[in-house]
């Protein structure tokens, strides 16, 4: 199917006119009538069906309609990632990872990958222990973190990578290390240490609120600075942290981590992408992993 022919029925389907659609095309209304008569063979279905006042859609239009938008959208991504692996690639890609996701799998997998496919693009990572701020997607190209940021910087596009359920990591001796799974009503009386608490689009600050909720504020806070001195305070018997999964990679043997069962207490993992930037070698980073990994929200 052409998708040009596909593109000219996308117009003439939210327009339903022959006349406006092809002055919104800047063909003839005849040339618009001949190319959607040939589409309309190709499929061996009529699309649409003529009115005194323009045309309707019958239902294959309506379904074809309705699918031509991600259709045009998916054929533009290919072509653009096929024009990118036909030109010289080479550059550098400046990336900065929140230290939780550092541990993901599928990012250091994929960073492999790429790097063999493209050994004329240098990779360069910065893991960061500290918050991640909304500015600092305009720092880099790419930015891995948790943190669902209200408003993003200008040419900034955020991609939902994954979203899981949380841990509880647990001091040692402590009386729920027994327990397979729990919930956080059961952390009434505890002592949460939660890192990042000031940031309110990040998901410590947000289970954190959970917990209160669950707990009918039944639960002492502390504060941390990072995940690190949060799971520090940890080993020392200070309190509990809620954290994603990637904490059983991160913690002292004599520490237990154990899975909490409410569906709403999530970690989720996003990626920025810098568009503002121009960086070809970060845009074609930025879409194959987005082509590996993401799933489009429909």
């Amino acid at each position: 199917m052409n998708t040009e022919r596909l593109y000219e029925f996308l117009v003439l389907s939210h327009v339903l006119n022959y006349t406006r659609a092809a002055k919104a095309l800047y063909i003839s209304q005849p040339i618009l009538t001949r190319h959607i008569q040939a589409l309309e063979a190709e499929l061996g279905v009529p699309l649409f069906r003529r009115t005194t006042h323009g045309v309707t859609l019958t239902e294959a239009g309506r379904l074809l309609s309705n699918q031509a938008e991600g259709l045009l959208e998916k054929c533009d991504r290919a072509l653009s990632l096929m024009r990118e692996r036909n030109m010289p690639v080479q550059g550098s890609v400046r990336i900065a990872c929140e230290l939780e996701i550092s541990y993901a799998a599928q990012i250091r997998e994929f960073t492999a990958r790429f790097s063999e496919r493209y050994p004329d693009i240098e990779l360069v990572f910065d893991v960061i222990a500290e918050n991640t701020p909304p500015s600092l997607c305009t720092r880099y190209d790419l930015v891995f973190t948790p943190c669902e940021y209200a408003q993003l910087p200008t040419g900034v596009v955020r991609r939902l990578i994954y979203s899981h359920g949380t841990y509880a990591v647990l001091p040692p001796g402590h009386a729920l290390m027994t327990k397979s799974l729990i919930a956080l009503h059961q952390l009434a009386g505890e002592t949460l240490i939660v890192p990042y608490a000031w940031e309110p689009f990040g998901p410590y600050a947000r289970n954190w609120l959970l917990a209160e909720k669950s707990t009918r504020g039944r639960i002492g806070c502390i504060k941390a600075p990072n995940l690190m001195t949060a799971l520090f305070l940890v080993s020392t018997g200070r309190g509990i942290v809620i954290a994603p999964r990637h904490v059983r990679n991160m913690v002292t043997k004599d520490t237990f981590v154990i899975g909490i069962s409410d569906r709403d207490c999530r970690f989720n993992e996003y990626v920025c992408y810098n568009e503002s930037a121009e960086n070809g070698a970060a845009r074609l980073f930025f879409e194959e992993f987005r082509a590996e990994y993401i799933r489009e929200q429909a």
